[in-house]
Formats: structure tokens, C-alpha cells, sequence
């Protein structure tokens, strides 16, 4: 870790689309690894223009750095609520780094009680890190 940057891994976003009779909403939900607590991460959207890929929604990953950092190394959270048709992947985008992609995964009522997401387990970045 650098320090000016957080550390992220796409083993630590999950994004799951959930469809009812209103539409199709998706959920992306991840952790990164930041140099110092008081972080503040944010997904926008990022689709440039004309998509050419449909099945594709890009986010971008901003962070704002706290002032007044102290050095430890802190899990922060992020997530972002999506309305659309056609995704099959989330692509990641940074403005320092290359991007990762995340599948997205259907939300089954009868099967599964609860949105995957990654805030049930440590984040890859830190294991990786440490």
C-alpha cells in the first residue's frame, strides 16, 4: 500500500440485481483497504457517451482523503443502488489504476433470503496486505 490510495480487489465487491413488476434494480457492494481511517469512497456512474457494450455498467471508484490521517489501516465500506435492464458485469474504473469486473447475479427469492454482499467477510485487499 502506498498511502495514496486505498487497495481494492474485485474479490471484495459483490453486485446481485434484484427484478420485480417496478423493474430491475442492482446492488454493488464492496470494501477497500485504506491507508488511515475517515476515508470517504463513492461509486458513480461512468458510462462515457454511446455504450457499446450494454451488458456492461461502469462505475467509478472515487475517494476523498480525511485530513488529519493518522496510519492504520482501516476496512471502508461502499456501495451503490443501480436501476437497470440489461447488465450482466460491473466494470470497476479508477483514475490510477486498471479496472476490475464484477459479474452481476440474479437475486432468487426461493433460494437465497438475503442481497450477496460483501460485507460478511474480511476484505481481500487486507488479506493480501498483511
Amino acid at each position: 500500500m502506498n498511502g495514496l490510495h486505498c487497495e481494492f480487489s474485485p474479490e471484495d465487491f459483490t453486485a446481485t440485481a434484484l427484478t420485480n413488476s417496478a423493474g430491475r434494480v442492482i446492488r454493488v457492494s464492496g470494501f477497500g483497504l485504506c491507508p488511515s481511517a475517515g476515508w470517504e469512497l463513492a461509486l458513480v456512474a461512468s458510462n462515457p457517451g454511446v455504450v457499446p457494450h450494454p451488458e456492461s455498467l461502469w462505475l467509478e471508484l472515487r475517494e476523498r482523503v480525511p485530513h488529519g490521517r493518522g496510519r492504520v489501516l482501516v476496512d471502508t465500506a461502499v456501495e451503490a443502488i443501480i436501476e437497470d435492464q440489461r447488465a450482466t458485469e460491473i466494470v470497476v474504473r479508477f483514475s490510477w489504476r486498471e479496472p476490475f469486473v464484477i459479474p452481476v447475479l440474479e437475486f432468487d427469492r426461493f433460494t437465497d433470503r438475503r442481497w450477496a454482499d460483501a460485507a460478511g467477510r474480511a476484505a481481500a485487499a487486507s488479506v493480501a496486505g498483511s
